[in-house]
């Protein structure tokens, strides 16, 4: 998600567990992989809701949250073209300051009903929705709201 998160930073993330988060165009959300055998428990989804650090986490990398940028909704239409341009809908989907990248090709993704197409901001070298593909509902934590260290980059990410 370079540049807008570096890999030394710790967002606050806020859980579906504890508020419903509505999910929206160009929200950051914290989520477990497709790939991965990830099933909701929900007992275990509110413990964890009170956590601030995992601190003995020892899950593998296929059970690792990952973080990426929401591009499109239930039912939209992705179109990449091959010069990085993303569109939602015939419409120009724009992140400020971050590098598109380029591709061989031109791609168009259709998002399955209730899944979400996501996207690194880092779109060069990033596993998001074009490799991995849409990502459930049900697979996603939260929204990260804010980052909070190292303090001097406290950051709104809702801006």
């Amino acid at each position: 998600m370079v540049p807008t998160l570096n890999i030394e930073d710790r967002v606050l993330v806020i859980k579906n567990t504890i508020i419903n988060n509505e999910i929206d165009y160009g929200d950051i959300v914290v989520f477990y992989s497709p790939e991965s055998d990830y099933k909701k428990n929900l007992n275990k989804e509110i413990f964890e809701s009170f956590m601030v650090w995992k601190v003995f986490d020892k899950s593998s990398d296929l059970h690792t949250a990952l973080i990426k940028r929401v591009v499109g909704l239930s039912g939209d239409e992705v179109l990449i073209k091959a010069n990085g341009e993303v569109f939602v809908n015939d419409i120009k989907f724009v992140v400020p300051n971050i590098e598109q990248g380029t591709y061989l090709t031109e791609q168009t993704y259709l998002v399955p009903e209730n899944e979400i197409f996501l996207l690194g901001d880092n779109r060069i070298n990033s596993q998001d929705s074009r490799y991995i593909g849409t990502v459930s509902i049900n697979n996603v934590l939260g929204k990260a709201h804010y980052i909070i260290y190292p303090f001097d980059n406290f950051t709104n990410l809702d801006d």
